[in-house]
């Protein structure tokens, strides 16, 4: 079982580092224009999603994970949000140019062939369309060893320190690129990922019983242990 099939069959609303409150967080201190038209790239099972639409934002928001955006859609209707949920690809949106305000990833990016998919954020934001990133990165450079099993066990195409992000944004033609929070691995990034409970979590049937995914999910939390010192997380913002 890879790590995105893991995800999907534990319906975890907010995997990325920080869980939700990282999100809620970055609601507060950079707080998002009335009116913005929102594209949230990896949804997911649609929680920070619903969560914006519940602030009165109109939201699109896509997963190339068939799973994921059926129990995004549940949780929509479960809480009676207005949410257009799409199954599609990050490296070939199927939006026209210039049609978002903002877009919102949180730990997607870094899962996907960036030399494709920055540039397809750039496509369809507009002029002055502002892209929030949150990702997972090398916080220093790792042993090939090392980095080749988490790159396999995450299906991560590469992973880069951060100012291999900020070349790789201002490549794509953002004008502007900063890092609004940069966090090592540690407890408290642990302590936070496990805070808000997520009252719309959708489970599926029989994960008690299925060896795979739980010994899938005991190789993940190794993993970042023994990798620690070498991992952090950064909020990117970029201009258009």
């Amino acid at each position: 079982m890879n790590y995105i099939h893991m995800l999907s069959r534990l319906g975890m609303g907010s995997a990325h580092p920080g869980g939700f409150e990282a999100t809620l967080r970055m609601l507060k201190n950079y707080p998002i224009e009335p009116n913005s038209r929102i594209l949230e790239v990896g949804c997911g099972t649609g929680r920070t999603a619903c969560h914006l639409s519940e602030m009165g934002y109109q939201v699109t928001a896509i997963d190339l994970n068939e799973n994921m955006i059926k129990k995004a859609r549940t949780r929509a209707e479960a809480m009676k949000m207005d949410v257009q949920f799409l199954q599609a690809d990050v490296c070939e949106l199927p939006f026209e140019d210039n049609q978002f305000d903002l877009i919102m990833a949180e730990s997607v990016t870094v899962f996907t062939d960036t030399s494709r998919s920055l540039p397809e954020y750039y496509r369809v934001l507009d002029q002055g369309g502002v892209l929030l990133d949150r990702e997972l990165l090398l916080n220093k450079p790792m042993p090939e060893p090392k980095l080749k099993e988490l790159l396999e066990f995450f299906g991560i195409p590469n992973l880069m320190l951060r100012e291999e992000w900020a070349q790789s944004l201002l490549a794509c033609g953002f004008k502007q690129e900063e890092i609004l929070e940069y966090n090592h691995f540690n407890e408290q990034l642990k302590e936070e990922q496990t805070r808000h409970l997520d009252t719309f979590e959708q489970r599926d049937k029989g994960l008690l019983f299925d060896v795979t995914l739980w010994e899938t999910l005991f190789k993940h939390d190794r993993m970042i242990l023994d990798n620690t010192d070498y991992l952090a997380s950064a909020l990117f913002r970029a201009v258009k």
